[in-house]
């Protein structure tokens, strides 16, 4: 009787094994034995723990036989498993990476510590990495590394050729091609390796758009108050050296009449009036009294000249009352 090697943790529909053993259909705590050759229908399904922690799930219409292996306590020196047809999956135990090959029709599968998936079909070898890294060759020693996850790699008359599952040219067959990968809710916990998300589109993102320009602070945007817009008719809009007419308290070429009593001040409708009664201008305008200048009456101006005085408010008001009275 040959060595016993592994044990199944669970087994469905039917899985038969031969070869190694009296034959007889895999159920759980099943042993796997040296050169046992295990055969399933196409919806069998068989997990099997080694030894050494190597994990094998034998899926529809898979022809996987253990070969070589060869025991060292709790690891194995050599594992070669041999597959003729059909779907599988391979997860490499603690044993060093050396000791581990697979061997298909179409070449040979080195391991690196690796979880993988595979189906042979008539044009060959297809692999799907799901975790570490393989190196897979062909039968004229023509050989790919692929280390990348969702990585997938045909080995067939023509060399190795790699590619990726979610391709636009891979993606709807990979579903069909892997099924161990597809649908992991027959697989015990420890089988699973979350491959599904391999055959996913990848998101693709629009054109970029240009961005709308947004003020900075979007709190103060929203409840400041509006400031009023400008009216370009209005006399405020008009500013020095522009084609738009002047306001109406522009110079005028006659003095302006005294008020009289009982009338409006004469600051009544002046533009740029500070409130109070006297009417205050813009530098060179012609005010009552015939002088050029801020008004005769404003704050801090003298009436006899068209700039600032150099006094304080209210001096030059001061020093005519002064004079009134030592005339009376």
């Amino acid at each position: 009787m040959a060595d016993k090697v592994g044990i199944t943790v669970d087994a469905r529909k039917t899985v038969k094994a031969t070869g190694g053993s009296d034959p007889r259909i895999l159920a759980s705590n099943t042993s796997i034995f040296r050169d046992d050759r295990l055969r399933a229908n196409s919806s069998g399904n068989a997990q099997i723990r080694l030894i050494d922690g190597t994990k094998i799930v034998v899926g529809p219409n898979a022809d996987v036989k253990i070969d070589d292996f060869v025991i060292t306590g709790q690891t194995v020196s050599k594992l070669t498993v041999s597959a003729t047809r059909g779907a599988f999956r391979f997860i490499s135990g603690r044993s060093k990476s050396s000791a581990y090959s697979i061997r298909t029709p179409n070449g040979t599968i080195g391991v690196r510590g690796t979880a993988f998936d595979v189906t042979i079909t008539p044009q060959g070898t297809n692999v799907a990495l799901l975790r570490g890294a393989i190196n897979a060759c062909d039968r004229s020693g023509r050989c790919q590394l692929v280390r990348n996850r969702c990585d997938y790699v045909l080995i067939g008359r023509r060399g190795v050729k790699k590619d990726r599952l979610n391709s636009d040219s891979l993606r709807n067959r990979s579903k069909s091609l892997f099924p161990l990968l597809v649908n992991e809710s027959n697989l015990n916990r420890q089988f699973r390796q979350r491959g599904s998300g391999c055959t996913v589109k990848n998101a693709r993102l629009a054109p970029d758009r240009v961005p709308e320009q947004q003020p900075r602070n979007i709190f103060r945007a929203l409840f400041s108050p509006r400031q009023p817009t400008e009216n370009p008719n209005s006399p405020e809009s008009n500013s020095p050296g522009s084609n738009s007419p002047e306001p109406s308290n522009s110079v005028s070429s006659s003095p302006e009449p005294a008020a009289q009593s009982g009338s409006a001040p004469a600051s009544a409708g002046v533009p740029n009036n500070p409130g109070n009664s006297n009417a205050v201008g813009n530098a060179g305008e012609r005010f009552s009294g015939g002088s050029r200048g801020n008004s005769a009456n404003a704050p801090g101006q003298s009436s006899d000249s068209p700039g600032r005085s150099g006094g304080t408010p209210g001096e030059n008001r001061q020093a005519r009352n002064q004079a009134e009275r030592r005339n009376n």
